[in-house]
């Protein structure tokens, strides 16, 4: 050996030597908490002011030894097991009130509720089964036969004892139910007295074993602590809290990435039963997309970019990015391949698949080649729709709606439909699109309780007021598309004059002065005499849009039965035209 490589050699061991120092000080350098009994508390898990992360803060019994999750409202759960590797932690359901099939923590805190400040989540790999629900559930599809995995679960498990049995499934109450996986970040459990009073939680359910053989316990995961900062110089000797060195950092961020990759990949492949997304690499992404360059940009919105791009066997994709650092946007992309991996159907936008590898997740899906209805209903292109076009693109819409409402299972709530989010092929065939603000319905239950999000001018009233979702705040969004299509306006415009910015206000306003039909596109009518079935047919359709827009969700048709509407207004067209 000469000596430039001896001395090359030297230094390549004394610098891997010094990393692996440095990463043995660094990790000492954050103080891990004693054990709780026989549990270890890994960093960054928090039992006192002196150790851990203050964020990350769980509660040790000095009496009993035992380790417990406090949660909002009042509720504390004891820790079962602790996954340091894979940042999870498996807690116990509340105990059930003596002789009652309700929780502890239904009086207490109606559920189970994390704060969604701090970094704990409930994993998708819970299986929650609910119980003792109200009778107002009925009328949501709820198995109720012997044989549902909810029975299975109360009759064969050994969990719960016969009285108690009889008390969650039967009476006048409906039969218990369950939500199997969840959402990738869930943050609540909610019982109610008005609801479900009691929930239990199975890991990782195997409908194929034996229910005896079903582990109960509710998975917790909590997000890595960033990365400490120096303040001072003094920070940057001895126990040092301070961010490591250069050749560390890249290090980290590579190893940082393949964790997140690998979080993401999982939290897609635990999806309630659906096909795996097929997951493609960043180098085939960046090929196909030349780079991200700005000339490929089709769109934007509030959750990223979306990109056109060829792979390398022709296929021409439509490459949808959530936006660099927001976590918002990043849980929409996941949320949308998550929902468009169960589903199948012609009117549905198809996904390809996803690639993970990259800072923001990205979305891969089939080319739509004729824009938005919004693009051709509002000047982007040159191309009048007509009255049968329309008809068509209303009817595919509201079948691929009725899909997701009655065909999918467990149901899907769009959240978002507006004309944006409709996409048009070459013949005009209905894509519907962007499943970013898509939440899956829970069986059994009436509605989802949620922040209410949607687009201004589509948004459900009702929704918006009680935070209640349903498949009914999709119909009135469709309404508001119908309006468009019926009169050729925006949603929301605000060059009309006041009273008509909102579309849905100034309709009904004129409906309720019995001059509904001057709202019509007069370019739809062309030649055609007021007094002809097509104008009838008009008429009706707006009697439909109006529907599907009453302020009582109650009072508005479900999606199956506005599809039946639409096909025989379709057909009425079709007979008009040879006479014609």
């Amino acid at each position: 050996m000469t000596m430039t490589m001896t001395i090359l050699y030297m230094r390549k061991t004394h610098l891997y030597v010094s990393l692996l120092l440095h990463f043995f000080h660094y990790s000492y350098s954050q103080k891990t908490c004693p054990n709780c009994g026989s549990l270890e508390v890994p960093y960054p898990l928090s039992i006192n002011p002196d150790c851990g992360n203050p964020d990350y803060s769980i509660r040790c019994d000095p009496h009993s030894q035992k380790l417990y999750l406090d949660t909002l409202n009042g509720s504390s759960y004891v820790v079962l097991r602790v996954m340091a590797s894979f940042r999870r932690m498996v807690v116990q359901p509340s105990p059930w009130l003596p002789g009652t099939c309700v929780t502890q923590d239904m009086p207490i805190s109606e559920g189970l509720w994390l704060n969604q400040t701090l970094p704990f989540n409930v994993t998708s790999s819970n299986t929650i089964f609910l119980f003792n629900c109200s009778p107002r559930l009925l009328i949501s599809p709820l198995n109720c036969t012997p044989s549902s995995l909810c029975h299975k679960y109360l009759h064969s498990s050994g969990h719960v004892d016969p009285k108690r049995e009889l008390q969650c499934a039967s009476g006048l109450d409906p039969c218990c139910t369950f939500v199997a996986g969840g959402m990738p970040s869930a943050y609540k459990i909610r019982l109610h007295n008005s609801g479900c009073r009691a929930f239990r939680s199975i890991l990782h359910l195997n409908a194929e074993k034996p229910a005896n053989e079903w582990e109960e316990g509710l998975e917790i995961q909590w997000s890595p602590p960033p990365e400490p900062h120096c303040r001072s110089q003094s920070d940057c000797s001895g126990a040092s809290t301070c961010s490591t060195s250069a050749a560390l950092k890249k290090s980290r961020r590579f190893s940082t990435r393949a964790r997140l990759a690998k979080a993401r990949e999982d939290i897609l492949k635990s999806n309630n039963g659906g096909k795996p997304a097929k997951m493609f690499c960043l180098k085939e992404i960046k090929k196909a997309t030349n780079g991200f360059s700005k000339d490929r940009i089709l769109g934007r919105g509030g959750f990223g970019e979306v990109y056109k791009g060829e792979l390398c066997d022709g296929t021409i994709v439509a490459v949808k990015s959530a936006k660099v650092g927001n976590v918002k946007s990043t849980e929409q992309v996941l949320n949308e391949v998550e929902i468009l991996s169960q589903v199948n159907h012609r009117n549905l936008v198809k996904i390809l698949g996803c690639c993970v590898e990259a800072e923001q997740p990205l979305m891969i899906y089939e080319y739509i080649s004729n824009g938005t209805l919004h693009d051709h209903l509002h000047g982007k292109y040159s191309t009048f729709l007509d009255w049968k076009t329309r008809l068509k693109i209303a009817s595919q819409t509201a079948e691929a709606l009725a899909y997701l409402h009655s065909a999918a299972y467990p149901p899907i709530y769009h959240r978002d439909v507006k004309s944006t989010n409709i996409l048009l092929d070459k013949e005009f065939n209905v894509k519907v699109s962007d499943f970013g603000l898509s939440r899956l319905a829970c069986p059994g239950l009436s509605h989802l309780s949620t922040c209410a999000q949607g687009t201004l001018g589509y948004l459900d009233p009702e929704y918006f007021r009680s935070y209640q979702l349903t498949d009914k705040s999709d119909v009135y969004s469709f309404g508001v598309v119908l309006l468009e299509l019926l009169t050729s306006q925006k949603a929301v415009d605000f060059s009309r004059d006041e009273d008509s910015v909102n579309l849905v206000v100034y309709v009904i306003q004129r409906a309720n002065n019995g001059s509904g039909t001057e709202v019509v596109d007069r370019r739809l009518l062309g030649e055609v005499e007021p007094l002809t079935q097509v104008m009838t047919c008009m008429n009706s359709f707006l009697e439909l849009a109006l529907a599907c827009l009453r302020e009582k969700k109650a009072e508005r048709p479900c999606m199956k039965d506005v599809v039946q509407h639409l096909h025989c207004l379709s057909e009425i067209v079709d007979q008009e035209e040879p006479s014609n």
